[in-house]
């Protein structure tokens, strides 16, 4: 929980959680295991890995004005994997 004399300066503490994104990463993952990351795609609800734009746009929201009320909120971006 943060601290009322911080949020009162505009501090605001949020954080980002992302789920299976197609990066560099993921290429060597799916090089180690023999399975494409097609398949792992098929696995979320939104039917594919999630791409390093969806996690730059989360950020960019988080630091825009359009944010500017949301606080103490953790961003999860994995295609809706934690939903199920």
């Amino acid at each position: 929980m943060l601290p009322p004399e911080y949020a009162s300066k505009g501090v605001r503490v949020n954080s980002i959680h992302p789920g299976y994104i197609d990066t560099g990463m993921a290429d060597y993952a799916s090089e180690q295991t023999g399975s494409s990351k097609d398949e792992w795609g098929k696995e979320f609800p939104l039917g594919h890995l999630g791409s390093v734009n969806n996690v730059a746009n989360t950020v960019l929201f988080i630091a825009s004005d359009e944010s500017s009320y949301t606080t103490g909120t953790e961003f999860v971006i994995d295609g809706g994997a934690t939903a199920r």
